[in-house]
C-alpha cells in the first residue's frame, strides 16, 4: 500500500495527473478489502484528497468535487478531528479555482480552526492553510490583505525542523506574487528569484512550479517595461506549462491573456487579439461562462477591438490612405 502512495505522489510531483489518480484507485481498491478500522478510513481520506488534487489539476473540476466531497463525508465520523482537515483545504482550492471565493473562505476557515486547535496556531503545519488564505486574497485583488498571511506562511514553514525546502518555494511564491500585486517589484523579484532557484534545485528545469516562477516574473518584467524579457519569459512558461498541462488548461489560458497584454502595451495589437481569443475558447470549455477569468480576457479583448477600431476610425478621417499606417 505505502508503495502506492509514494508512487502517487512521485506522479502528482511530477505533474502525471492521470498516472496519480490511477495508482490511487489501486490504493482504494486494496484499501476496501482491509480490515475495517479508523486508521484504514484515515488513508482511505488522504487518498481520496490526493487523487481530487489530481483531478483538479486536470481541470476535471465536477470529479475532483465529487471525490473531495467524498473525502469529507468519511472523514466526519472519525475521532481524529483534524482528519477534515485535508478535504475542507482541498475542497477551498477547488472553489479558489473555481471563482467560488465566499465558499472557499470557509473551507480555509473551518481547517484553520480545526487544525489551530490540535496543534496552535503559530505551528508549521499551519503555513499551508496561511498560505491559500493569502492565494485566496490574491486571487480577488486583494494585495494588502494577502500579505500577512503569506508573510506568516514563510516565517513558520521557515522555522520548520525538518526543513522543508518545497514547502517554502511554495509560500515563497505567494508572497512574491503579493508583494507584485502592490508594484513592490525589486521585493518580489528578489523574493520569487529565492522560490524558482529552490524548484530548480528540487525537479529542474522543465517543471510545473519552474513555470509558475517564471510567469510571475514575466508579468514583473512587464510591468517594468522590460518587454523583450518578458515575452521570452511568457513564452518559456507556456512552453513548459503546455508540455506538461497540454494545450487546453485554463493555466495555459491564463499565460495567453497575460501574453495578450503584453502585446496590447507595445502595440502588436494583431498578436495580442490571437491571445485573447485563444484565451477565451480555453476559459469557455473549461471554467464556463460567467467566471472571472473568462470575463476578464472578454473584457481584455473588447477593449483592444475598441482600440484598433478607433485607430483605423482617425486614419481613415485624415482622407489620405496610403500613408495609413499598418495597425497590427
Amino acid at each position: 500500500m505505502s508503495v502506492l502512495e509514494t508512487l502517487a505522489q512521485f506522479a502528482a510531483d511530477s505533474a502525471s495527473h492521470s498516472e496519480a489518480q490511477r495508482r490511487c484507485d489501486e490504493a482504494l481498491t486494496l484499501l476496501e478489502h482491509a480490515e475495517p478500522s479508523a486508521t484504514r478510513d484515515e488513508r482511505r481520506v488522504a487518498i481520496l484528497v490526493h487523487k481530487g488534487n489530481s483531478q483538479r489539476l486536470s481541470a476535471r473540476y465536477e470529479e475532483s468535487s465529487i471525490t473531495l466531497a467524498h473525502a469529507l463525508a468519511l472523514s466526519e465520523p472519525l475521532q481524529v478531528s483534524v482528519a477534515s482537515v485535508g478535504p475542507l483545504n482541498a475542497l477551498g482550492i477547488l472553489a479558489k479555482d473555481r471563482g467560488r471565493y465566499e465558499e472557499a473562505a470557509t473551507y480555509y476557515n473551518r481547517a484553520l480552526k480545526l487544525l489551530a486547535a490540535k496543534v496552535g496556531g503559530n505551528a508549521p503545519d499551519m503555513a499551508s492553510l496561511f498560505h491559500n488564505l493569502a492565494g485566496l486574497n490574491h486571487v480577488q485583488g486583494q494585495f494588502v490583505q494577502a500579505e500577512e498571511p503569506a508573510r506568516k506562511a514563510v516565517r513558520l514553514r521557515r522555522a520548520a525542523r525538518p526543513p522543508d525546502p518545497v514547502g517554502l518555494a511554495a509560500d515563497l511564491s505567494v508572497l512574491g506574487a503579493v508583494l507584485a500585486g502592490q508594484e513592490r517589484f525589486n521585493e518580489a523579484t528578489v523574493v520569487l528569484s529565492e522560490a524558482l532557484n529552490l524548484w530548480r534545485n528540487r525537479y529542474g528545469e522543465e517543471h510545473y512550479e519552474v513555470a509558475v516562477q517564471l510567469h510571475n516574473l514575466a508579468a514583473i518584467q512587464q510591468a517594468q517595461q522590460d518587454y523583450l524579457s518578458s515575452e521570452a519569459t511568457f513564452r518559456r512558461a507556456l512552453a513548459i506549462k503546455q508540455s506538461i498541462l497540454g494545450p487546453s488548461h485554463p493555466e495555459i489560458a491564463v499565460i495567453l491573456n497575460n501574453l495578450g497584454t503584453l502585446y496590447s502595451d507595445i502595440g502588436r495589437t494583431r498578436e495580442a487579439m490571437d491571445c485573447y481569443e485563444d484565451a477565451i475558447t480555453i476559459f469557455k470549455q473549461t471554467l464556463g461562462d460567467g467566471h472571472p477569468s473568462t470575463d476578464a480576457a472578454i473584457q481584455n479583448r473588447n477593449a483592444l477591438a475598441k482600440l484598433r477600431s478607433a485607430a483605423v476610425t482617425d486614419e481613415a478621417a485624415k482622407g489620405d490612405p496610403g500613408s495609413m499606417p499598418y495597425v497590427d
